[in-house]
């Protein structure tokens, strides 16, 4: 799979390393441009090359890991995501991690808004992100919540984690999945290992 991955903060950059990891092929963008993330060329597999923002959500697959108060600015770069794939991992806070409300809506139903025509998965944002390379201390595999409204756009996103050593549980749609796994729904920072049977 092609992964666009939107920002290349911590969260950004563990995704990457976690997705290289796969039969995927990976863009990191960053809002300075490529040319800014050179430097950190020894960070990352030879399978995560840097590119443009712009060009990252062109990608089949497009991670959102900006801060939530920015994504919907960035998601309208793009005026129509023809059904790609775009992975919500953010989480409703300002910059000074105050929570936003965002009622009525969901926070990814306001990022799906935002990415028109895209179809919206939720996802690692349960996590800490340390816990986000699916990799655990003993036998089992990393539980991965995730919700969104289109069911083909959830297996394709299942089959692309279950080989990183993920368990994906799919929660539903964006409005009731997206509810529990936003701050304040239950799930916040939760992280389960299901061994394997």
């Amino acid at each position: 799979m092609k992964i666009g991955i939107v920002g290349s903060g911590t969260v950004g950059t563990i995704l990457a390393q976690t997705f290289s990891r796969g039969d995927n092929e990976i863009l990191l963008s960053h809002s300075r441009g490529a040319a800014s993330l050179a430097e950190r060329r020894s960070e990352f597999a030879a399978n995560v090359s840097f590119g443009e923002v712009t060009a990252a959500l062109q990608q089949p697959m497009v991670v959102i890991a900006v801060p939530f108060t920015v994504a919907p600015d960035v998601l309208r770069q793009v005026a129509d995501y023809q059904q790609r794939i775009v992975v919500d991992v953010t989480n409703q806070f300002t910059a000074d991690f105050k929570k936003i409300d965002t009622r009525p809506l969901t926070g990814s139903e306001v990022i799906a808004a935002a990415a028109h025509n895209a179809r919206v998965i939720k996802a690692f944002n349960t996590l800490p992100h340390e816990l986000m390379t699916g990799k655990v201390a003993g036998p089992g595999r990393r539980v991965l919540f995730y919700a969104g409204d289109d069911r083909e756009a959830k297996k394709t996103f299942a089959a692309v984690v279950k080989p990183l050593n993920f368990r994906p549980v799919n929660l539903g749609k964006l409005r009731h999945g997206g509810s529990v796994m936003q701050v304040g729904g239950g799930l916040g920072h939760t992280a389960f290992v299901q061994l394997d049977e």
